[in-house]
């Protein structure tokens, strides 16, 4: 809560804030914790879809941010997306979908909030997710995964990886995405994990 004074005066405004809830945080707001990885098994050839397991660690990550007051967003679509949204309505979580289409109620039904780009370019939802979130959770993951690590790397947001769950996870995460190193990918062994390093980062961030 915040508690102040303005006064305005020949374009003078002061205001005092006391609030003490987040320390060392720059915003007394939610943190908004991406959590990315592949879309569902209707996308992918039957020999080559994601192990269930991977949906099923997505939910747990989600029910565990929003158990932390984190509001968690997605691509708001299947897979991924749709567990961990669902995770985190199952304790009464928020949660965003930025999604590809113009239309409204166009995203999985654990979605509370929608953006819709009405984007004709593929990636550009992509790019844009990372850069409204404070960090990121990546499970296995495709193209469009590849895409999110690659704009939160460059745009200096905290990336954490689950190992075992596959492709680009396993492939970036304890390591750097080039020889910059600008953000390392945190590895991370199981859900609690994840989102305990998640935190962690962003608040070393904002610190």
């Amino acid at each position: 809560m915040y508690v102040g004074t303005v006064w305005c005066d020949s374009n003078l405004v002061n205001f005092r804030i006391m609030n003490k809830k987040i320390e060392n945080m720059k915003f007394n707001k939610k943190l908004q914790i991406a959590v990315i990885g592949p879309a569902g098994p209707e996308e992918y050839p039957k020999d080559s879809a994601p192990s269930p397991r991977i949906y099923e660690l997505a939910e747990e990550i989600g029910k565990k941010l929003a158990q932390n007051n984190c509001i968690v967003v997605t691509g708001g679509k299947s897979g991924i997306m749709f567990s961990a949204a669902r995770g985190a309505k199952s304790v009464g979580g928020m949660t965003v979908g930025m999604i590809t289409k113009d239309e409204r109620f166009s995203s999985n039904e654990f979605t509370d909030v929608e953006i819709a780009l009405g984007a004709q370019v593929i990636g550009m939802q992509e790019y844009l997710l990372p850069i409204m979130c404070d960090a990121l959770i990546v499970l296995g993951g495709g193209a469009g995964t590849l895409i999110e690590i690659a704009a939160a790397y460059s745009n200096n947001r905290p990336i954490v990886a689950l190992e075992g769950t596959g492709s680009w996870a396993d492939m970036f995460g304890g390591g750097y995405i080039d020889d910059r190193k600008k953000v390392k990918v945190e590895l991370a062994k199981d859900a609690t994990d994840a989102v305990d390093k998640a935190l962690r980062a962003v608040k070393k961030k904002y610190e």
